[in-house]
């Protein structure tokens, strides 16, 4: 697997406090929708690489997705282009905090 930096849930909580700190869902659509963190931004894996251009440079990236593996590979493409990104440890399956279902609001 990719060796990326990680967060745990707690210190990702911490770190969201920043209002430069952007949660990142890699995702699908239909996932995002069934269940998110919320405020997080949907950019879904296979979009990224197109997408990543409309990212602020200037922020931090919190990343993940349901286990670590997809956001583990967004966090070191991203890293690659010269973001400061992190791979949220264990996913949306180990955030111990808020979170939303249904259409995103």
């Amino acid at each position: 697997m990719f060796q990326v930096p990680e967060v745990g849930p707690e210190e990702a909580k911490r770190m969201l406090e920043d209002p430069n700190v952007v949660l990142l869902d890699v995702r699908t659509p239909p996932e995002h929708v069934q269940v998110r963190i919320p405020n997080s931004l949907l950019i879904p894996l296979d979009e990224l690489r197109y997408a990543y251009n409309n990212l602020d440079k200037n922020k931090k990236y919190i990343v993940y997705c349901r286990s670590g593996e997809r956001s583990a590979f967004a966090t070191y493409f991203l890293r690659h282009m010269g973001y400061e990104a992190y791979n949220l440890a264990g996913g949306i399956l180990m955030w111990p905090y808020e979170k939303e279902s249904g259409p995103p609001k």
